[in-house]
């Protein structure tokens, strides 16, 4: 009886530990960040091109019209953006492909039309209070805006589900006219983009690069990587796996660049794209 007892007791202060784990992973995951915004305009190289990360994310909540209308005030080459097609055929603007963690009720983005998720409003980001009622994003509008200020359009596609609509998406975007870059984890869109597109620029995002992604990265035409600044397996043996890339000629990528001395690096090692939250060019 007593072992039976001191086993429960052990198993229920385990899931104690789990639950508070998880609990505090949650909550940083749900929280935004303390970002410090800090600029890098003497870091910056000639060819060097500033990504406001899911728009200027460090002073209005990401992926909103403020946050992409801050990017350009700020004057950020290009607008970056997480793109979904919603069930009745309207592309929107969000991270995840669900609601929950930016907006007051849970949704799955491409199983709800474009009028059950106007029912909803963002409550979470830098600044919400700033901005009461604010609603989901479409691309329309992000791309007014990149239209406004002169920004790339930096996109990320998503979802694996909707290639055989991304003709729509380019669609919109020759509509309004504004310079574009395609950027994803899953490379079957880059691959039907190219289909569709023989000049765009293409990124292939990955976590850590590998021998496989710069592969990949070359077997299509001008498609760089990528990656993720805070991955260790890119910056090991003196940037290995960066100069490779190097080498192999593609251009690269970072992200979240968030630190004028993570940036100085990689400038210096040939990074030209720098998707930020926080580093601005003033």
């Amino acid at each position: 009886m007593k072992r039976k007892t001191l086993i429960l007791t052990a198993v229920a202060a385990c899931t104690t530990a789990a639950l508070a784990f998880g609990a505090r992973e949650f909550y940083k995951f749900y929280k935004p960040a303390p970002y410090q915004v800090a600029s890098v305009s003497d870091i910056m190289k000639e060819n060097t091109k500033m990504v406001a990360h899911r728009g200027f994310r460090a002073v209005a909540p990401e992926n909103t019209y403020p946050a992409f209308e801050e990017a350009g005030k700020a004057g950020f080459w290009g607008n970056e953006c997480d793109v979904y097609r919603t069930d009745d055929g309207v592309w929107v603007v969000h991270h995840d492909y669900v609601t929950f963690r930016m907006m007051n009720k849970m949704k799955n983005i491409e199983k709800s039309t474009y009028a059950e998720l106007l029912k909803l409003h963002n409550n979470n980001g830098i600044n919400i209070d700033k901005y009461p009622d604010l609603k989901i994003c479409t691309v329309e509008d992000y791309l007014k805006i990149c239209q406004k200020y002169n920004m790339n359009a930096f996109i990320e596609l998503k979802s694996k589900n909707n290639t055989e609509h991304l003709g729509e998406l380019l669609d919109l975007i020759h509509k309004y006219g504004v310079d574009y870059t395609f950027i994803s984890f899953e490379f079957e869109n880059l691959r039907k983009m190219r289909e569709l597109d023989k000049d765009v620029k293409l990124f292939y995002i990955v976590d850590d690069i590998s021998d496989e992604a710069i592969e990949l990265a070359k077997s299509i035409e001008n498609c760089g990587i990528d990656f993720d600044v805070d991955d260790k397996k890119n910056i090991e043996n003196d940037f290995e796996m960066i100069k490779k890339c190097t080498a192999a000629g593609l251009t690269l990528g970072s992200w979240a660049v968030d630190t004028p001395e993570q940036m100085k690096d990689l400038v210096n090692l040939g990074v030209e794209y720098i998707t930020t939250d926080c580093l601005t060019v003033d």
